[in-house]
């Protein structure tokens, strides 16, 4: 584990114990309220529990968002590490004619595709959660225009790629206080390929069951 993440489990062995300490004062004060002071009920008493639960919930939310529910900013430099592989599609040829990406649909009960490249001696497949395929005069569809590309890098491969290339972007979390605070540090932020063909004639749509 990177060192930065010891700070985000820290926080949150905190708030366990904090949590513990909580019910464990409940307990106490609810106890002397009955034994000693004889009573069942007491303002000040109902504050006290309030405020403690209060806070626990504030801290616990707290650790919740910037653990599960912060969303990464992937243009944000200082907090996301960029990389970017790039690599030229291989035409692939069937009886009937010759592509470079296989687009399979899902099983029906997720809207998920999933894409067959070929590269230079490498096969894979990766579903549309995590990329998208262009066939158009631009480059960029709408959901990549979303990653921080090196346009200079892209308009490059137009010209000497023949629009038959994939481009992949990989968001790695920097060591930041607040991506130590959410256990992130060192890991993959969001990973997306571009699979570029010159149309759409040169993508072959099968079925799950084909």
């Amino acid at each position: 584990m990177n060192a930065w993440n010891l700070l985000g489990l820290a926080a949150w062995i905190l708030v366990i114990v904090y949590l513990g300490f909580v019910i464990w004062n409940i307990r106490q004060r609810h106890l002397k309220m009955l034994v000693v002071l004889r009573k069942q009920h007491s303002v000040r008493t109902v504050l006290l529990d309030c405020l403690e639960v209060l806070v626990f919930a504030l801290a616990f939310y707290g650790m919740a968002w910037v653990t599960w529910l912060r969303q990464a900013d992937y243009a944000d430099k200082a907090a996301i590490r960029v990389t970017y592989n790039y690599a030229n599609l291989v035409l692939q040829t069937d009886s009937d004619r010759s592509y470079y990406v296989r687009v399979t649909s899902g099983n029906g009960k997720q809207p998920v595709r999933y894409y067959t490249y070929w590269t230079q001696g490498a096969k894979y497949q990766i579903s549309s959660r995590n990329a998208d395929v262009s066939d158009a005069t631009d480059a960029l569809t709408v959901r990549a225009s979303a990653y921080p590309w090196s346009m200079k890098r892209l308009a490059k491969l137009e010209k000497t790629q023949e629009k038959a290339y994939v481009a992949t972007y990989i968001g790695t979390y920097r060591p930041t206080f607040l991506n130590g605070l959410g256990l992130h540090v060192g890991r993959t932020a969001q990973r997306f390929s571009l699979i570029r063909i010159p149309n759409e004639t040169f993508q072959k749509v099968v079925s799950a069951h084909d």
